[in-house]
C-alpha cells in the first residue's frame, strides 16, 4: 500500500499524481534533463513491485511514466533483472559511458557487486530495506570512488532520494533502521550498554499484529508515542543494568585490591626485616665498593674467579638427587642461603619459546623465606668473577624492591577508597524510569481503548469498498503522501 495501491489492486485502484512511482518520476525526469549535456545516470532502488510478467508492477510502471509522460527513451531505460551475470559488464561499459541513464532494480540484483558509478548524479529508494547495511549498500553504487562526474560538475556529491508515506509502515521500517544502525555503531565504537536489541514488534520474520496494524494506518499518533516511549524505557532499563554490572565489577575490583594490599603489606614486612639485616651485616672494602664474603660448599679458596668457575661449574652440571627436592643449598653469603634449582619452566628463544628443564639460582632469606635472584636466576656464565658477585647483586635488590612494594602500597591504599564509594552507587534515574513505565501504562490502555472503538465501527474493517461501476478510479484516493 506505502509503494503503490496498484500492488494491492489494479483493478479497483489507478495512477494517482501523488504516489512513489508519479513523485520519482519527476525527480529522474528534472535530474535526467539537468545533468543530459554530460549524460548523467540515476539508480532506482526497489524490492517491492519486481517485475512480472502480465501484473502490474513498478518497475514497468515507472519505465512507462518516464516514457510517456516525460519523453525519455526507452532504450535508456533497463532493468537489472534483464542482464545476466554474463551481460553484466556489458550493463557497466554502457552505463559507466552514459548510453543507459536510468537503472531500476532491487538490493539483492543491483544493492553490490554493481560498478556503475562513473556517471551516477542520483539514487532513489521507492521502498525502505530491513538493514542498515543494504541501505549503505544501495547508497555505495554512485556514492563512491570513481564518479567523475560528481566529483567534476555536481560538487563531488551524489542525490540520494528516499521516498516515504505517512500513516503507512514506511515510518515504522525508518525507527526499526534507526535502532538497528545505533546498536552496530555502538558495538563497532566499543559503546555497547546491551548485549540484545529488540527491533519491536514487527520484523521480517514474525510480522506484525493486527492492532499495530490498525493503530498506525487509522492514523492515531498514540502508537509512535508508545514506540517513542519504549525506546526511552528500554534505554534507561540498559542504563541501568550497565549501571549494576559496573558495580558488581567495582566489588569484585574492590576484592582483589584488598588481597592485593595484604599481600604486599605482608611481603613488604618480610623486606623491611631483610633490608635491616643486610645493612646491618653489610661490609665495604678499602675501596668503599660492596664486599663479597661469598662461601660455596667445598671451595676453600675466597679468589672470585675460582668461585665464579665454581659456580659456573655446578649450574651447568646440576642433576638434582630428589626428584621431588628440585633445589640445593650451595652455600651462604651474609646470612642468607644460597640455592641451586634445576625445573621445568619456560624458556624464550629469540623465535619463540618452550617448556624446558631450567636451571637456575637465588639466595633465600632464613628469617622471612624470600628468594632473591638476579637476571631471572640466570648468571653470566661468561665471565667467572661476575659470575662469583652474582649472589650479591641479587640480594642487593632488596633496597629496590623495597620501594616498590612500598609505592604499591601507597598507591592501593589510594585507590581502595575510591572502588569502595563505586561500589556504593545508586542508580539515579529509577525514579524517571519508574515514571515512564507508569505513563507507558497509561498509554497501552488509551490504546487499547481506541482499538476496541475502532472495531465496532463497521467501516474499520470494509477494506475495499464497493465503488460505483462509472466511477473513474485513475485517481483513487490512498494514503495521504
Amino acid at each position: 500500500m506505502a509503494v503503490d495501491m496498484r500492488l494491492i489492486n489494479a483493478s479497483k485502484y489507478g495512477d494517482h499524481p501523488n504516489n512513489k512511482v508519479s513523485i520519482c518520476a519527476r525527480n529522474v525526469a528534472r535530474l535526467y534533463e539537468e545533468s543530459n549535456e554530460h549524460r548523467g545516470t540515476q539508480i532506482v532502488f526497489s524490492d517491492i513491485g519486481t517485475p512480472k510478467p502480465d501484473s502490474f508492477n513498478i518497475y514497468d510502471a515507472l519505465k512507462d511514466k518516464l516514457v510517456s509522460d516525460f519523453n525519455i527513451p526507452a532504450h535508456e531505460i533497463t532493468f537489472i533483472h534483464n542482464w545476466t551475470d554474463r551481460q553484466k559488464p556489458d550493463l557497466f561499459r554502457r552505463m559507466n559511458a552514459g548510453d543507459i541513464r536510468i537503472l531500476i532494480g532491487s538490493t539483492e540484483k543491483a544493492g553490490t557487486g554493481l560498478n556503475v558509478q562513473r556517471r551516477v548524479v542520483a539514487m532513489h529508494h521507492l521502498d525502505i530495506p530491513w538493514k542498515p547495511s543494504e541501505l549503505e549498500q544501495r547508497d555505495g553504487r554512485g556514492a563512491r570512488q570513481g564518479n567523475w562526474l560528481a566529483k567534476e560538475f555536481f560538487g563531488n556529491k551524489v542525490k540520494n532520494f528516499i521516498y516515504a508515506v505517512e500513516m503507512s509502515l514506511d515510518n515504522y521500517k525508518f525507527g526499526l533502521l534507526k535502532n538497528k544502525q545505533r546498536f552496530i555503531s555502538q558495538m563497532k565504537n566499543c559503546e555497547l550498554s546491551v548485549r540484545t536489541i529488540d527491533e519491536g514488534a514487527m520484523d521480517e520474520q514474525s510480522g506484525m499484529n493486527f492492532s499495530e496494524y490498525i493503530a498506525i494506518l487509522s492514523g492515531d499518533t498514540s502508537l509512535l508515542e508508545k514506540t517513542k516511549l519504549e525506546k526511552k524505557v528500554a534505554e534507561l532499563e540498559s542504563y541501568k543494568t550497565a549501571h549494576f554490572k559496573d558495580v558488581a565489577r567495582s566489588r569484585y575490583k574492590l576484592e582483589d585490591l584488598e588481597k592485593k594490599l595484604a599481600a604486599s603489606k605482608s611481603t613488604l614486612e618480610k623486606l623491611v626485616l631483610d633490608n635491616a639485616h643486610y645493612k646491618k651485616e653489610l661490609k665495604y672494602d678499602t675501596e668503599g665498593a660492596k664486599y663479597n664474603p661469598i662461601r660455596i660448599n667445598g671451595e676453600n679458596s675466597a679468589e672470585s674467579a675460582i668461585i665464579g668457575k665454581k659456580i659456573i661449574d655446578l649450574y651447568k652440571n646440576y642433576q638434582p638427587e630428589n626428584k621431588d627436592r628440585p633445589e640445593m643449598q650451595i652455600g651462604t653469603l651474609y646470612g642468607y642461603d644460597l640455592y641451586i634449582k634445576k625445573e621445568i619452566g619456560w624458556i624464550e628463544t629469540e623465535t619463540a619459546g618452550s617448556y624446558d628443564f631450567q636451571t637456575t639460582l637465588y639466595a633465600q632469606s632464613p628469617a622471612t623465606g624470600i628468594k632473591y635472584m638476579q637476571n631471572n636466576g640466570i648468571p653470566n656464565i661468561d665471565n667467572p668473577k661476575l659470575t662469583a658477585r652474582y649472589f650479591l647483586s641479587a640480594i642487593d635488590r632488596i633496597g629496590s624492591l623495597n620501594e616498590k612494594y612500598s609505592k604499591q602500597v601507597a598507591e592501593l591504599e589510594i585507590e581502595i577508597p575510591i572502588v569502595h564509594e563505586l561500589t556504593l552507587r545508586v542508580f539515579d534515574r529509577e525514579d524517571e524510569l519508574a515514571g515512564m513505565k507508569r505513563e507507558l501504562t497509561v498509554l497501552e490502555e488509551e490504546i487499547t481503548r481506541k482499538i476496541k472503538e475502532k472495531q465496532l465501527e463497521p467501516e474499520s474493517i470494509e477494506i475495499f469498498p464497493d465503488e460505483p461501476e462509472d466511477e473513474d478510479l485513475s485517481y483513487h484516493n490512498g494514503p495521504k503522501r
